[in-house]
């Protein structure tokens, strides 16, 4: 049965990594170009981000190379990553409780961080009954752990009573939300039991972590870890095919699409882009764009003149 604990626990991380490849490569392939948004400053116009600014105030623009300042882009997506920021300025009701669940998450996957890199210096020879540094690290780690557990419950616990108070929220949350907010509140609960009831959580979890790169698949002595253990594996299956995949795609929606200012003058991609989706059939009609509901492309639509014969008409 303990073979099989591990075993589950490699296949999670293999699905996680697949289902996030292909989950990023699908919105690679297919998701057409978007239309701009014109959402401005951004962040990685430099000093002109201070007041709303970007490169087309600059004299003939269109004949200079534009130079990005991608720290910004950086910086601006770190504070939005770690702090939340739109939500705090632009809803603090929602950021009270949606913070909690995301520091949550960032903690405990810190932690495994660690955990990784603990097992690797016990893999060189630190042995944790007699070294102080691996004695330090399980302590950081344990206070970690006890404080993403609570802050999982309460963000997750919060999330869904604000779904369920809120008549805009609640409108457009689906059963898959409370499902996914539930369960991670439920890891949360079960991490925290078995951190109060072992003498140390992050021996528990240091040990599962080096046998599983050791292939040493050794009893931990804990029910209460290896049920908390399963839940993660699921979600670790579970996060890359659901909502919560904006984790994995939050890179490529705002560089791609809030934050992307080139010119379509200065990008042949986006130019071949652009004749591409021109040649997309119609599939739809409409009394300004294809009232005939012919098989037309979008050139032929646009090149037709149906808006000015009805404007005409109705004159």
């Amino acid at each position: 049965m303990i073979t099989l604990f591990y075993l589950l626990g490699y296949l999670a991380l293999i699905g996680c990594a697949i289902t996030s490849f292909l989950k990023i490569r699908e919105y690679m392939k297919k998701t057409p170009l978007h239309i701009r948004w014109e959402l401005y400053p951004i962040p990685h116009e430099g000093a002109k981000t201070k007041h709303g600014g970007s490169y087309m105030e600059d004299s003939d623009w269109w004949k200079h190379e534009h130079k990005a300042n991608h720290l910004g882009d950086l910086g601006a997506l770190l504070m939005e990553v770690l702090f939340l920021e739109a939500t705090f300025k632009h809803n603090r009701p929602l950021w009270y409780r949606t913070y909690p669940f995301h520091l949550g998450l960032y903690m405990l996957m810190g932690g495994a961080i660690i955990l990784i890199i603990t097992a690797i210096l016990r893999m060189c020879g630190l042995d944790p009954a007699t070294s102080t540094l691996l004695w330090l690290i399980y302590g950081l780690i344990n206070i970690i752990s006890i404080i993403g557990c609570l802050c999982l419950i309460g963000g997750g616990v919060g999330l869904i009573m604000r779904r369920l108070g809120d008549p805009g929220l609640r409108t457009f949350s689906t059963p898959e939300h409370y499902f996914d907010l539930g369960l991670f509140a439920f890891f949360g609960l079960t991490g925290f039991i078995t951190w109060i009831s072992n003498p140390s959580f992050a021996e528990l979890a240091s040990n599962f972590v080096y046998n599983a790169l050791t292939f040493n698949f050794q009893p931990l002595g804990s029910g209460g870890f290896v049920l908390h253990m399963v839940i993660g594996f699921f979600l670790m299956l579970w996060i890359p095919i659901t909502f919560m995949s904006h984790i994995l795609l939050k890179y490529f929606l705002y560089h791609d699409i809030r934050w992307e200012d080139v010119a379509t003058s200065m990008s042949k991609k986006r130019q071949a882009l652009i004749l591409k989706a021109l040649k997309f059939k119609v599939t739809w009609a409409a009394p300004h764009m294809n009232p005939k509901g012919e098989d037309k492309t979008w050139v032929d639509v646009a090149t037709s003149g149906y808006p000015v014969q009805e404007q005409k008409k109705d004159a």
